[in-house]
């Protein structure tokens, strides 16, 4: 068993593969590029693989969750890792083949099995996490998630550097080889979980977890939470020019090409942050039923005040700021909630399924945000949505956790015979 100490290498390990191993977050940096190569003038075509990486993460993740609680975290990393590799270079051969109804076959393949690389990462670290740190899920999931949130970070400017140094094709190639290298060398060669024995009462299966009312009361605001924040989070550049171009009437070269930088920039590291320190909140505080609802109604706040500022580039940013740090506290909060509601045993499946939540909500959201701007001429009604569904989780919550029990940070409920 490791120490107090050298267990830590865990979340610590798992924020640096997150880090790089999540750069489908700047998926969308690359459709510009494709569309010029192709003469493309609608950016549909090119967006759909954004919806085919998440469905195909979608149901990976579930996949690597069940593999990761019976055999351990090597096989599905494994699996992560070479998906991964084989997805990008499959995206690079796209750019061999100069009409777009041969290329998109290779772009949309690639984007497949990427997602299958992306999706057994995601459905792994959990249970890895999950079993070294039952008593405190929360630090630990805020570390990792650190990394995970400041991948856009460091993955945009990474990434437009090797598109101007190697061209487009060796760019997604070389990220493969970088993530596929990372996993192999940190995660299958050195993640291991402890022995987890089964613990009547504490650990449950997972049709017992289905069971619960937690359950069903994480699956909901999940849902919610994250269709409102990907109504947000894919639309943010198109948000602030509608403010600041359309109503503030600053210049449209100066807002895309300074300004939206910027606040990528500074949100991010709101997210990371958020991510970071929630984690370490809800430890302190109490567990998942006490942490949830200050997380959500800040976040809720925090798009109202967007709504009222976002024409106004002095406050935007810092509003922004608020917004992505409340934001970041969301994912690691659902992770951390599982061991403490249901224990160790089934963690992964337990997991990868509440999941199923928020991939549904990325693929879906963005969308639905977009249409709502055609429709309605604004992004206020989207970002209105996005605020009444945060409020809403946060009902969810304290109107649960009364008929729920687990209001305190403990494994589980006592078993009814104690």
């Amino acid at each position: 068993m490791l120490s107090i100490e050298r267990r830590y290498i865990y979340p610590i390990s798992a924020a640096v593969l997150a880090l790089f191993s999540m750069f489908i977050l700047i998926w969308s940096q690359f459709y510009p590029y494709i569309m010029e190569k192709y003469g493309l003038t609608s950016v549909a075509p090119v967006a759909l693989s954004s919806s085919i990486i998440f469905a195909s993460a979608l149901f990976s993740q579930i996949t690597a969750g069940f593999i990761a609680d019976r055999l351990g975290p090597k096989p599905p990393l494994a699996i992560a890792g070479l998906g991964t590799l084989l997805g990008m270079i499959i995206i690079s051969l796209t750019f061999s083949h100069d009409s777009w109804e041969v290329a998109r076959i290779y772009w949309y393949a690639g984007s497949f099995v990427t997602g299958i690389g992306a999706g057994f990462y995601i459905g792994t670290f959990p249970v890895v996490l999950g079993r070294w740190f039952p008593e405190s899920p929360g630090k630990a999931f805020g570390i990792a998630i650190f990394g995970q949130n400041l991948s856009p970070l460091v993955m945009s400017p990474l990434a437009a550097y090797l598109v101007s140094r190697v061209g487009l094709s060796n760019t997604f190639v070389t990220i493969g080889i970088l993530v596929f290298v990372l996993l192999y060398l940190i995660g299958f060669a050195f993640w291991k979980v402890p022995p987890a024995e089964r613990r009547e009462g504490y650990d449950f299966t997972l049709k017992q977890a289905i069971r619960d009312r937690r359950f069903w009361i994480l699956f909901t605001v999940m849902y919610s939470t994250a269709f409102g924040w990907f109504l947000i989070l894919l639309n943010i550049a198109t948000i602030i020019v509608e403010g600041l171009v359309d109503l503030a009437g600053m210049n449209a070269e100066y807002v895309l090409g300074t300004f939206v930088p910027m606040f990528m920039g500074v949100t991010a590291i709101g997210n990371a942050f958020g991510g970071l320190i929630w984690g370490f909140v809800n430890d302190r505080i109490g567990g998942p039923m006490r942490t949830l609802p200050i997380v959500y109604s800040v976040g809720g706040v925090a798009i109202v005040l967007l709504m009222l500022t976002y024409a106004e580039p002095l406050l935007l940013l810092p509003v922004g700021f608020i917004l992505y740090f409340a934001l970041g506290g969301e994912p690691t909060i659902h992770f951390s909630a599982v061991p403490t509601f249901f224990g160790r045993e089934a963690i992964g499946r337990i997991t990868t399924i509440l999941n199923t939540s928020v991939f549904t909500s990325a693929i879906v959201g963005p969308y639905i945000g977009a249409y709502l701007k055609d429709v309605t001429g604004t992004y206020l009604t989207a970002l209105m949505l996005a605020a009444i569904l945060h409020f809403f989780a946060t009902a969810v919550v304290l109107i649960g956790k009364k008929y729920a029990g687990g209001g305190v940070n403990v494994q589980v409920r006592e078993p009814e015979s104690v």
